[in-house]
């Protein structure tokens, strides 16, 4: 799977960023919104070029992703106490969908 930042990222952006803390105040911050400007640029090009929108990488194999799916790619960026909520929900996701199985 490819974050959004992947698509909408170049080195070019990312030599500003590291450049930024060598700037003094007003010049960092212009350029910093300089930066998130041209990102906010970049994602709505990216959602108005066709072909170009965020997927799994397996959705053509899927019909339809269920939320198990998103809970596990979101997990990864948790702190332990929300990856133990983020967990209590997987838990009962597959235990909805184990029902949902047995019983239709």
């Amino acid at each position: 799977m490819e974050s959004i930042d992947a698509l909408i990222q170049d080195r070019h952006l990312d030599m500003i960023k590291a450049a930024l803390p060598y700037l003094d105040n007003s010049r960092q911050s212009t350029m910093a919104m300089m930066v998130k400007f041209m990102e906010l640029q970049r994602t709505i090009a990216l959602f108005h070029t066709p072909g170009n929108n965020l997927r799994m990488c397996s959705e053509e194999e899927r019909e339809e992703i269920g939320p198990f799916q998103m809970l596990n790619a979101i997990r990864e960026y948790c702190t332990d106490a929300e990856k133990e909520m983020v967990d209590n929900f997987m838990t009962f996701f597959q235990m909805f969908s184990t029902y949902e199985a047995l019983f239709t």
